[in-house]
């Protein structure tokens, strides 16, 4: 199949055409939380476990996840906590510890456990970002940031997986757009 098939045919999947207004939240008793759940499903962990993880700031019920056999990782996250080596001061006292644990972080997590989208996943995670970009009038900054969101969550789709995440706006707003992909929430 030609790519430009591949793309009518998200485009058709998606609706993009027909949806015109801003998306709303949904009210956190139509969404999954980790509290709600008895059964673990296979996790894709979203780049605010790892800084709430590294912050000391996970919940107890989402620590207890974490001891999951069936916990995968992606290199959308891996690329997220790498800009920090960008992003921090190097000259502020602290920053080397803090790579230090950022660096660690990512190669404490197993290769046959990494997800990487590929090219159908990026064309589509276009698409899905750009139309929320577009139905909430996002600004270049959340463009960038819900695009990220959108490989991490078209890829846990793509994969059978569940992304755990604390992040609630926009991964409710990229569900409500792609209903195939499942999220589980925590509260920080």
């Amino acid at each position: 199949m030609s790519s430009s098939s591949d793309v009518r045919r998200v485009l058709r999947r998606l609706k993009t055409s027909e949806r015109r207004t801003r998306l709303q939240y949904r009210e956190r008793s139509a969404l999954s939380f980790v509290t709600d759940t008895d059964v673990i499903p296979k996790l894709l962990l979203d780049t605010t476990v790892y800084i709430d993880e590294l912050q000391g700031k996970l919940p107890r019920d989402v620590e207890l996840l974490l001891r999951s056999p069936y916990l995968w990782h992606s290199s959308v996250t891996e690329a997220e906590l790498s800009a920090l080596a960008g992003l921090l001061n190097p000259v502020h006292p602290d920053t080397a510890q803090a790579l230090h644990q950022v660096f660690a972080t990512i190669e404490r997590r197993p290769s046959h456990r990494i997800v990487t989208p590929d090219r159908e996943i990026w064309r589509e995670a276009g698409i899905l970002a750009g139309m929320l970009a577009r139905l909430q009038q996002y600004g270049k900054a959340e463009q960038r940031k819900v695009f990220n969101d959108a490989l991490i969550f078209l890829s846990a789709a793509k994969s059978g997986l569940t992304v755990l995440t604390r992040n609630i706006s926009d991964f409710d707003l990229l569900s409500q757009l792609e209903p195939h992909g499942k999220v589980l929430f925590y509260a920080a």
